[in-house]
């Protein structure tokens, strides 16, 4: 089976990195596009909770948005109405993305990361100003791809890739 672009840098790791480590290894390498990744990676048909997500994203209300992002790379929290909402680490500086995800282990109802892992949204959660800033409502029908799922032990990996694609605003002239 090819390598995927997470199995390329986890084999040049020793050990524990600095998030400047991990940024300098994904920027020197000839990373793939968005739909590329998704396209090469283990994809599934819906979310997969408790694990990282990204996947092409139409909004339906994108002419009404400030910004938008076309390729999420999301952590699915809970089913909403047509949809699920998720936690989207483009929103965030790469700093903060990595201050975040390791925020959101305390909330995590187990340490396995898997299907089941919940996150309570009750628990305090909802005033991290990190939270307020990535947590969106993603409808179904809204989808343009399949979703590519990214393990726990590649998501610290995964939030250095350089796939967001933003639509106007100031985030769009990035």
């Amino acid at each position: 089976m090819a390598k995927t672009v997470f199995d390329k840098i986890l084999d040049t790791t020793t050990g524990p990195k600095s998030y400047d480590w991990y940024r300098k290894e994904v920027k020197k390498m000839t990373t793939p596009g968005a739909r590329a990744l998704i396209n090469q990676g283990k994809a599934t048909l819906r979310p997969k909770y408790g694990v990282m997500n990204l996947f092409a994203y139409d909004p339906k209300h994108k002419a009404t948005l400030p910004f938008y992002d076309k390729f999420p790379l999301i952590l699915p929290l809970q089913a909403a109405k047509g949809g699920f909402y998720g936690l989207n680490f483009h929103y965030l500086p790469m700093a903060q993305r990595v201050t975040f995800l390791r925020q959101l282990s305390k909330y995590a109802s187990d340490k396995n990361f898997d299907r089941n892992t919940r996150y309570n949204l009750t628990g305090g959660i909802e005033n991290n100003r990190f939270f307020r800033l990535c947590i969106k409502h993603y409808l179904f029908s809204q989808v343009r791809s399949s979703f590519l799922n990214i393990p726990p032990n590649e998501m610290a990996i995964g939030i250095f890739l350089p796939v967001a694609r933003f639509k106007g605003g100031t985030f769009g002239n990035r």
